[in-house]
């Protein structure tokens, strides 16, 4: 198993950068098909990007369907992600999801070796870009890369934690949990950044048909593990923590298990899903379904700037469906 990367030792006292510094970038999740929707969503992503910065993408898991890569020389990696972003001229910081973790089932998560060759195709010399970037299972990096950061990252390996399990020890639930949560509770303590933003795969809470962690599926204790750690570390630490795993678009409120924390979920990258009505509803600020999508956000002195864009899964017509700007609370 690779090790994680180290969070950047840095002061715990909080620095602000100059007040025009900038972050902005794009979130998706559950793109890895090499079909027509991701290939409309990118196209969209292109569209958006001429129109606004757009410094990086954070990748959230399911990159490459329907379960993963057998090698790091595997053409998936070419024809569900080279070439749909060929146009896209930044870096996808790139977060694990069930799919890519695979063992007989496509989905089921039973395999965590298999998402060591996403890790590997990092460090791969003749990849046709240096887009994937994913130096660890879960690692820390800051924005602006260079000089006093605005934003610090934390991209999370939510399946060993959220997925029914791995009969190999080294992804015991509770110890890679446990492991996992002292890491993110380290870097959120020495990072200087005034924004904190945890990204994965798997969400804490969800409208979709997943459903929230510790009932994932209407299975009582499904992603128990994952949701201890997400409250024992996570929550009232990181301003946002933004997911996919449920093909819709979310913008969620902060609930009092989680104070602290809101929640995007945008998993439409490629798939689209019904939400499945519940008599109990996370409350939210806004949410849509059964159509393709992305968040484009920017971050710039003590506000979060978020615009949900939709993608018509036919035509390919992209529109800002939504827009929210947050106030950052400590």
């Amino acid at each position: 198993m690779s090790k994680p990367a180290d969070p950047t030792p840095v002061d715990e006292t909080v620095v602000y950068p100059q007040p025009d510094t900038k972050v902005s970038f794009i979130a998706i999740g559950d793109s890895g098909t090499g079909k027509d929707g991701q290939y409309k969503v990118a196209a969209a992503m292109e569209a958006v990007c001429q129109l606004k910065p757009c410094d990086f993408a954070i990748g959230l898991g399911d990159n490459i369907y329907e379960s993963g890569v057998d090698g790091v020389d595997d053409i998936q990696f070419d024809l569900k992600f080279e070439d749909p972003y060929k146009n896209l001229d930044f870096p996808f910081y790139m977060a694990l999801g069930n799919h890519d973790n695979s063992w007989i089932i496509g989905g089921d998560g039973a395999d965590n070796d298999k998402g060591e060759i996403q890790v590997e195709y990092h460090y791969r010399k003749d990849r046709k870009s240096e887009k994937w970037q994913m130096p660890a299972r879960y690692y820390q990096f800051n924005a602006p890369a260079n000089g006093t950061p605005l934003v610090s990252f934390y991209a999370m390996d939510t399946n060993p934690s959220a997925s029914a399990g791995d009969p190999s020890d080294e992804y015991n639930k509770d110890d890679y949990s446990e492991k996992q949560g002292k890491w993110l509770l380290d870097g959120f303590k020495a990072s200087s950044a005034p924004w904190k933003i945890a990204f994965g795969h798997h969400p804490y809470i969800s409208n979709g048909s997943h459903g929230n962690a510790g009932n994932y599926d209407s299975l009582i204790g499904q992603g128990k593990f994952f949701k201890e750690m997400v409250e024992k570390n996570v929550c009232g630490n990181a301003d946002a923590m933004i997911v996919g795993h449920t093909h819709a678009l979310q913008w969620l409120k902060e609930k009092d298990s989680c104070p602290g924390t809101f929640h995007i979920i945008s998993g439409a990258g490629a798939k689209t899903k019904n939400f499945v009505t519940k008599t109990e509803l996370n409350e939210y600020y806004w949410q849509e379904d059964e159509i393709l999508g992305f968040f484009h956000i920017e971050i710039q002195g003590d506000q979060f700037h978020g615009t949900a864009y939709t993608v018509d899964p036919v035509s390919g017509e992209y529109r800002a469906a939504y827009t929210r700007t947050m106030q950052r609370q400590k």
